[in-house]
């Protein structure tokens, strides 16, 4: 089983891997969301070099909402606070406009277009702790209600339910970190956001296309990441064409109500059970760890619920990312697994 583990901006050097991979990491996973070209060419050629068995995978951003890098402050929202979203085209211009100065513009980075947001009537923040009830739509912005706050700054995800992402195509930027990672050697490239089967062969062709200028091509295999309805929905035309799947419960826990997605999990499971296309869970899976805290009860029987029903691997990301022991986090799993494995 994979233990998956997310090169957070904590792991600078290769002693540091050594420890991940000592502690139970089976696979690294680069997120192409917060890339540091410099820092991943270094590290993943490391791990090329003294782990030439091990797989690399690479996380593309996909079509993810977040807020701009336009809004370079933080600022910290309450309840009850209005406050205005826009697409961050339109930031500059709204708010040079007099009569919206007081208030907080958060401008959205998104490659659609903002009649995609006719039907949202909530926006969602840092995996739904945070909430913005919709009030009024104008002419390119919108109006919103804080009801439950927090930090805003440049990158933050946004989930946004009832967001239509039909149109929606790869964006320039997987494009081009499709091509450095097939440049680097990455094993497995992982497309976030995915809501149709549109969406994996887009990704394909694409790497058909670089395929026939390189020579020595490395075979990649193409995975999918199921963290919103249009990916629930879709999913068994989603892979067909995928080579694994990977659930993403921090973001589809911002897209979809938090009780149905365990009625989805089983679903999912259920399905690929009849073929041999690996299965991999990700976030939520030792979430109160990162805070210092022991596993709790409910994430342990998670654990022990996937392992018997017998998915391909878990994947830590803020678990460790943010943690001030990660190598804890890394061995717990590592011995939860084990043990279930054999219970």
């Amino acid at each position: 089983m994979d233990l998956i583990c997310s090169i957070g901006p904590r792991v600078n050097t290769m002693e540091e891997v050594h420890a991940y991979v000592k502690a139970g990491m089976t696979m690294p996973r680069f997120n192409f969301s917060h890339v540091d070209y410099i820092k991943f060419r270094k590290l993943i050629n490391g791990i090329q070099k003294t782990y030439p068995e091990m797989k690399i995978l690479q996380d593309l951003q996909g079509n993810k909402l977040r807020i701009s890098r336009k809004f370079n402050k933080e600022h910290k929202v309450y309840k009850g606070d209005k406050v205005i979203f826009c697409l961050d085209n339109d930031y500059e211009e709204l708010i040079s406009k007099e009569k919206i100065q007081k208030i907080k513009v958060i401008p959205l980075s998104y490659e659609g277009v903002f009649a995609d947001f006719k039907n949202v009537k909530i926006i969602l923040m840092k995996d739904a702790t945070m909430e913005f009830k919709l009030i009024a739509q104008k002419s390119g912005y919108i109006y919103a209600i804080t009801e439950r706050g927090g930090i805003l700054r440049a990158e933050k995800g946004v989930n946004a339910p009832l967001l239509k992402r039909q149109e929606l195509r790869l964006t320039n930027k997987d494009k081009n970190d499709i091509s450095w990672g097939i440049e680097i050697g990455v094993d497995i490239i992982c497309l976030s956001y995915v809501t149709s089967v549109r969406d994996m062969i887009e990704v394909r062709e694409y790497i058909n296309r670089i395929k026939k200028d390189k020579q020595n091509f490395k075979n990649i295999n193409i995975w999918a990441k199921i963290e919103c309805m249009e990916g629930v929905e879709n999913f068994d035309e989603i892979l067909e064409y995928s080579d694994g799947i990977l659930i993403g419960r921090g973001d589809l826990n911002g897209e979809a109500t938090i009780e149905d997605i365990p009625i989805m999990q089983q679903n999912i499971i259920a399905k690929m059970q009849s073929n041999k296309k690996p299965l991999i869970i990700g976030t939520y899976v030792l979430d109160s760890m990162k805070r210092g805290n022991p596993p709790s009860l409910a994430e342990v029987n998670d654990i022990y619920n996937f392992t018997k029903n017998k998915v391909d691997g878990f994947m830590l990301s803020t678990e460790i990312t943010i943690s001030n022991e990660p190598v804890l986090v890394i061995k717990k799993l590592k011995e939860l697994i084990l043990k279930y494995i054999t219970t």
